[in-house]
């Protein structure tokens, strides 16, 4: 009976690694799509971050878990050290100095940070499991772990992955377990962040701007000093227009319209998913959504089932990461929720976020086939 448990547990786990396979082979051949319409060549380099990112996920699923157990501090560390490193001497894009060049490679901390912050809030957490429920005077230590490098984060300033290092934490702690006045109290503190950042400048104007655009964007249309915020707004209406135009079927392969993604300047990256769209229609999308399920599902299955404490909260903190991105995401470019820079998890270019992804499917692997090996 065991064995057959443990077959069928194996089999499962398995079976997540076509829907992998099928994302990646989905997100190289629309980067080559989107490439048609910028006449960039992000898809070739998406490919060896994909060889690269697949053989650490494979390393990261075939060693022993408590080995990141034991190294979730120092890799904690070495990721708040290259934020550090980062804001000193970091490379400027776009008002925003989130990359740090190492031997010709970019680095960004943040979407690293994202891993490193499950690791070391699972360990924690673990170490200080307790039978009743958490207050927040037991906490302290760890909203300082989560609140330092969301600081440095914001600072960047990079809004949307400091939201989901703290969406993802809070979903940690709140499955740890937290006591009913502690809970209202934490969920106070984090509605206060946002008013508070916004009031005291840590949320930059640009950053504003979109917020305020998406809230309501009527308000700036009969101001002529409005019109250059008015043109933010381009990215996501084009983006409505493109997911609209792809009807049920889609366009087909390079048959969208430049003049529309050309609108797009982020197509490649936060806006993937609109070029997908207008190429692949509603039939398409509807498979990348089935697809996502079956990971998420998985992710929870894993969860679930998992036996070592860590394990549990490791596979708790990578599906919440991969959810809440890959909701937030699609939030943004069907405009219902403000433009604040995140990518779709495997589908978006982008090497440190592939990776981070893949490590999060290596530690999901090893939790599911292994559970822990205790």
């Amino acid at each position: 009976m065991q064995g057959r448990l443990k077959e069928r547990r194996t089999n499962w786990n398995l079976m997540v690694i076509p829907v992998i396979l099928l994302l990646s082979v989905i997100s190289l051949i629309n980067l080559r799509n989107a490439d048609f319409y910028s006449g960039d060549i992000y898809h070739q380099k998406q490919v060896i971050w994909y060889l690269l990112s697949v053989i650490v996920a494979v390393v990261v699923a075939a060693l022993d878990l408590k080995i990141f157990e034991r190294m979730a501090w120092p890799i904690y560390i070495v990721v708040v050290i290259l934020l550090i490193a980062t804001a000193v001497a970091g490379k400027e894009v776009n008002n925003s100095q989130r990359w740090l060049i190492l031997g010709g490679i970019s680095i960004q901390a943040s979407e690293l940070m994202k891993v490193a912050m499950i690791l070391l809030l699972a360990k924690v957490l673990r170490d200080s499991h307790r039978p009743e429920y958490h207050s927040l005077r037991s906490l302290w230590k760890v909203f300082l772990l989560i609140l330092g490098p969301c600081a440095m984060i914001l600072t960047q300033p990079d809004l949307g992955t400091t939201l989901m290092v703290l969406f993802v934490a809070t979903i940690i702690i709140l499955y740890e377990g937290v006591r009913w006045r502690s809970l209202f109290v934490l969920l106070g503190v984090i509605l206060l962040i946002f008013p508070l950042s916004w009031k005291f400048g840590l949320i930059k104007e640009y950053q504003k701007d979109r917020v305020r655009l998406w809230m309501n964007p009527e308000q700036f249309k009969w101001d002529p000093e409005a019109k250059k915020l008015l043109d933010k707004t381009l990215q996501p209406e084009q983006a409505l227009w493109a997911i609209g135009a792809g009807g049920f079927l889609g366009k087909g392969s390079f048959q969208g319209s430049k003049t529309r993604l050309r609108y797009l300047p982020e197509m490649q990256t936060d806006f993937i998913l609109a070029t997908y769209a207008e190429e692949h229609g509603f039939l398409g999308c509807a498979l990348l959504g089935m697809l996502y399920t079956i990971l998420f599902l998985w992710g929870a299955y894993v969860a679930r089932t998992a036996r070592d404490r860590f394990g549990v909260l490791v596979a708790v903190g990578v599906t919440a990461y991969l959810f809440i991105q890959t909701a937030a995401n699609i939030g943004m470019v069907t405009g219902a929720l403000p433009v604040v820079g995140l990518t779709l998890p495997f589908m978006s270019y982008g090497g440190n976020s592939l990776l981070s992804c893949m490590v999060g499917i290596g530690l999901l692997m090893n939790i599911g086939l292994y559970r822990g090996r205790t």
